[in-house]
């Protein structure tokens, strides 16, 4: 488990299908683990929608408008040892390329 602050986000292991990738960042500030935040909104929407941190960290200020609807959002471990954020995209897109 990664210990970067994720207030009350819950834990994958795969991603779930038709969500939105946000960012992938590591889980330690050397470490291999990595993991990627996603949304259950497409990111050019999340303006629109009420969201909690950290997704509305990727939203600017100015244009943040919340409506109704509610995004969610999710923590999923990528799989495996990653050197660099190019290798743990990759691997993260072969996770969302083999989920049923």
């Amino acid at each position: 488990m990664c210990s970067v602050a994720k207030p009350q986000t819950e834990y994958l292991a795969q991603p779930p299908a038709d969500w939105f990738v946000l960012d992938v960042m590591r889980c330690d500030g050397r470490g291999r683990d990595w993991s990627a935040l996603m949304v259950d909104v497409d990111p050019n929407d999340l303006k629109n929608c009420a969201c909690e941190f950290p997704a509305l960290f990727y939203v600017d200020p100015n244009d943040y408008r919340p409506g109704k609807r509610a995004a969610h959002q999710c923590w999923v471990q990528i799989a495996g040892k990653h050197r660099s954020r190019t290798a743990a995209c990759r691997a993260l897109a072969d996770m969302m390329a083999t989920r049923q």
